[in-house]
């Protein structure tokens, strides 16, 4: 009887870690983005999470609004060009590199620095400074 208690406690003590493992881990910003596949936004969804000062929304083309974009977790983004081309000889699947510092929130794609405003299952949101001549502070983009 002591035998089959202690084996019962141990086998809910190994599920209570497993399952608070994977909680912290899907809370995770890292793994947010890469937890699926992204589109080009066009709405805020949180307008409260911008950086302080004049910000401009990058305006999407048309084109590039069907696109899917993933990130995978050993650096590669690739961007799914969609059916909707911008130019008639772009390539249908384009990878860059990225790199995401989840403690300074630093996030770079192939190189270009960006600093992420927000980080959640409905959106990714990231921005730039601008040249201080452009009437804005910051240029804001969105993933959805």
């Amino acid at each position: 009887m002591k035998r089959q208690t202690l084996i019962l406690i141990n086998m809910m003590l190994v599920l209570f870690l497993l399952s608070s493992c994977a909680d912290d881990d899907e809370n995770a910003p890292a793994n947010l983005l890469v937890s699926k596949t992204w589109k080009r936004g066009v709405v805020d969804r949180n307008m409260n999470s911008n950086p302080p000062g004049r910000i401009f929304y990058n305006p999407w083309p048309d084109c590039s609004k069907d696109d899917l974009i993933t990130f995978d977790s050993n650096g590669k983004l690739t961007v799914d060009q969609g059916k909707v081309k911008c130019e008639s000889k772009e390539p249908v699947i384009r990878t860059m590199s990225y790199t995401y510092d989840k403690d300074t929130k630093q996030f770079t794609i192939d190189g270009a620095l960006f600093t992420v405003a927000e980080e959640s299952k409905d959106q990714f949101k990231y921005y730039s400074h601008l040249p201080s001549h452009t009437g804005y502070d910051y240029i804001v983009y969105l993933l959805q």
